[in-house]
């Protein structure tokens, strides 16, 4: 005999998106308390899909994910459990998750810059869970993008000529671009690249702008020593920065910064307290967010 399912008969039910099957495993992350893995996973899956349609309905889909899972345990208490008021606790938790997910939150532009070392990646996964709907913003990344622009894996170093100026430029467009279309559809970005030019700056500013959404720059500011034993001691991942780059960059003007400068040598969890409040706060452009005194 042959096992199948008992709804392979129609082809139309059997068949579903895959998106729906990862918004499962987002959702149980999220309710169990794990926000930052649910936004690790979703963006590292779309970086490899390297498609951006369907990150917008994700909310939607975890929603559905999360009643399907109160439906199901409600109907555990019917049938007389003995753990029917843990059961009642845990249905209603699905249940207010899924209208969490259902709620609709503004989209907005967030972008990150600042020299190799000063942390932007690492802020960057810590903040996206904290912006925009479950399971948190959509992470657009200068070194991934630069590697699939070349077609290799994140983790591929790259030749020095993958650097040259024109080449750069294209991954601040891609990184504009990219921005532009997941706002239009309503989602939330975090923009992580060096920023280092004012051209860039405001390429990724116009972006926000264009798609009519608050936009909040953070500029990570640390001791060059700091720069030098975290590029240093950096192993694996995206980036291809080098104490040699790391020069480069320490010599050259970056011109006027209207972003708020943020002291980025403590905790991930004290940077990204100061920055929530500011994006929460602020709905104009990067000029606003000025630090003073």
């Amino acid at each position: 005999p042959r096992l199948f399912d008992c709804i392979e008969f129609n082809d139309q039910i059997a068949t579903v998106d895959v998106l729906y099957d990862l918004a499962f495993l987002l959702m149980d992350l999220w309710h169990r308390g794990f926000p930052e893995f649910a936004n690790l996973v979703m963006n590292r899956y779309l970086d490899d899909a390297d498609d951006e349609d369907g990150f917008i309905l994700l909310p939607f889909l975890m929603a559905v994910r999360a009643a399907v899972r109160a439906h199901v345990t409600a109907t555990q208490v019917e049938e007389g459990s003995q753990n029917s008021t843990k059961l009642v606790a845990e249905a209603r938790s699905y249940f207010r998750l899924a209208h969490i997910l259902l709620t609709k939150t503004p989209p907005r532009l967030v972008a990150i810059g600042g020299l190799s070392g000063s942390g932007k990646t690492t802020v960057a996964a810590a903040l996206a869970p904290q912006v925009g709907a479950p399971p948190g913003a959509r992470i657009v990344e200068s070194d991934r993008i630069r590697k699939a622009m070349h077609g290799v894996a994140a983790e591929t170093k790259l030749p020095d000529k993958a650097y040259r100026p024109g080449v750069s430029q294209r991954v601040y467009r891609q990184i504009a671009w990219r921005s532009e279309l997941i706002l239009a559809e309503g989602g939330s970005v975090v923009a992580d690249a060096v920023f280092d030019k004012p051209e860039d700056r405001e390429r990724i500013e116009r972006a926000a702008s264009e798609a009519n959404v608050p936009f909040a720059g953070f500029w990570l500011v640390a001791d060059p020593s700091v720069l030098w034993r975290r590029v240093s001691e950096r192993k694996g991942g995206p980036s291809d920065a080098t104490v040699d780059i790391l020069s480069r960059q320490l010599q050259r003007d970056a011109g006027a910064l209207t972003w708020r400068e943020v002291e980025a040598d403590r905790r991930v969890a004290e940077i990204t307290a100061e920055m929530v409040p500011l994006i929460e706060g602020k709905v104009s452009v990067a000029s606003s967010l000025r630090k003073t005194g």
